[in-house]
């Protein structure tokens, strides 16, 4: 797992996106598990206490966020297990941490419009390098 948080501390550095996100307090995060009865897993606990919310380019949801989307799609029958990191259109991207093993869990595309969960990666850790070199592909980091 070092070696991903290395990698992605190298990125952000790279691109000089330090500044670009919302740390999380550690008070806030364990109060946002407990209000969802559930356990972040190690790398979005890792990445909100390191980074937070926001990012240029990527949008992840820090926990205010998280509260608010669970409530929004809570009467779709969003699972209880599922985390919303990040909410597009009619899709959500959850963490499903009814399938942790080893501190982790993966990465699900959800929507409360339609049947069916797909996988996405199995890990935030390698979800998040995924969307770091979308937004590298995408013109939307520079590097600095």
């Amino acid at each position: 797992m070092e070696a991903y948080r290395k990698k992605i501390r190298e990125l952000i550095e790279q691109y000089n996106q330090e500044n670009n996100f919302y740390k999380e307090d550690e008070g806030v995060i364990q109060e946002t598990e407990e209000k969802l009865n559930v356990k972040f897993p190690e790398s979005y606990r890792w990445f909100l206490k390191e980074y937070g919310s926001e990012g240029d380019g990527l949008n992840f949801n820090g926990c205010k966020d998280i509260l608010y989307y669970h409530n929004r799609f809570k009467p779709f029958d969003l699972p209880k297990a599922y985390i919303i990191i990040q909410h597009c259109d009619e899709y959500s991207y959850c963490l499903d941490t009814e399938k942790m093993i080893n501190n982790e869990c993966p990465v699900v595309n959800w929507s409360a419009f339609e049947k069916g969960v797909y996988p996405v990666a199995e890990n935030f850790y390698e979800y998040l390098l995924e969307e770091i070199n979308n937004a590298i592909e995408n013109d939307w980091w520079e590097e600095g």
